[in-house]
């Protein structure tokens, strides 16, 4: 879970907020790597402010860096002195999307807390800060871990039958790791007996049905970015999401922010290995079953 905007008692040091005039904190993860059985991570602070180095020098507060991985429910936190310094973690405990949250954190009661860069209002006053309370965070980091090799484009989808007697034409859900296109049985059956065609086949439902819900899919993408940031969050962990981020940041593009105007262009060259590749299927599956009548 990322950091929202918080309201403490007593001067934050954060990005967020006026608590400061001056100063800043940052945590960064700097790098991942994979080990046999853990997860390295090194983490690195950037802190400017001298009251809250003190405190740091002298044990009475610490740098902390937070877990949060939806995938596997875990949280999982890890602190130190240094500015940076590395963090083993099982790979189990990590997997897909993680939220990662950086803080300075009080390791003991402080009784008179004061620091001369926090804002006017907070001047002159004393602050209690208990063991635990929170002295300065950062902006929050999201990391990736692929344990699994990204799936090709064209596996993001999986076709499903409705067996519902007013089924719809067509519908797309993007609430799992693949995007589900499901179909009444009667066009679901038809699928079926294309696939003899092999990759010809496959060409052609690239154009009946993968572009159609790739365009779909990143229009939805658009509108979650600008009106649910919740929702965004969840669909981010997603297979499908990760994949055709990964594939559209090596085409320039940034999968929350694409004009309206290019999603069809963008959709058709993501999932086409040439512009008429659909087209040369189609052929291909017409002259084989002209030549298998005149055969007869």
């Amino acid at each position: 879970m990322k950091i929202k905007v918080r309201n403490f008692p007593h001067p934050v040091l954060n990005p967020v907020s006026d608590d400061f005039r001056a100063g800043s904190f940052k945590g960064k993860i700097v790098t991942q790597n994979e080990e046999d059985y853990f997860l390295e991570f090194t983490v690195n602070f950037e802190l400017d402010n001298e009251k809250l180095k003190e405190l740091i020098e002298t044990n009475m507060a610490k740098y902390y860096v937070h877990f949060e991985c939806v995938t596997t429910m875990q949280r999982i936190t890890r602190s130190g002195s240094a500015s940076t310094f590395k963090i083993e973690i099982p790979k189990n405990d990590l997997n897909k999307k993680i939220d990662v949250n950086f803080f300075i954190l009080a390791e003991e009661k402080i009784e008179n807390y004061t620091n001369v860069d926090a804002h006017v209002d907070f001047q002159g006053i004393n602050f209690k800060i208990q063991k635990g309370d929170i002295l300065a965070y950062s902006e929050s980091q999201t990391i990736h871990i692929e344990k699994q090799p990204m799936s090709n484009t064209n596996s993001i989808f999986k076709v499903s039958k409705n067996t519902s007697s007013n089924a719809p034409a067509i519908r797309i859900s993007l609430f799992d790791h693949q995007i589900d296109i499901t179909l009444p049985e009667v066009s679901y059956s038809k699928i079926a007996n294309l696939k003899a065609f092999g990759k010809d086949c496959n060409d052609v439902l690239i154009s009946m049905l993968y572009i159609p819900a790739l365009i779909d899919t990143l229009y939805n993408v658009q509108t979650i970015a600008k009106d649910d940031e919740y929702l965004l969050e969840e669909i981010e962990s997603l297979d499908w999401f990760r994949t055709l981020e990964k594939k559209l940041k090596n085409l320039g593009y940034n999968i929350t922010d694409i004009k309206s105007e290019d999603i069809t262009s963008i959709s058709y060259e993501l999932l086409n290995s040439s512009k008429d590749a659909s087209w040369v299927a189609l052929e291909n599956i017409v002259y084989r079953e002209d030549d298998e009548n005149d055969n007869l």
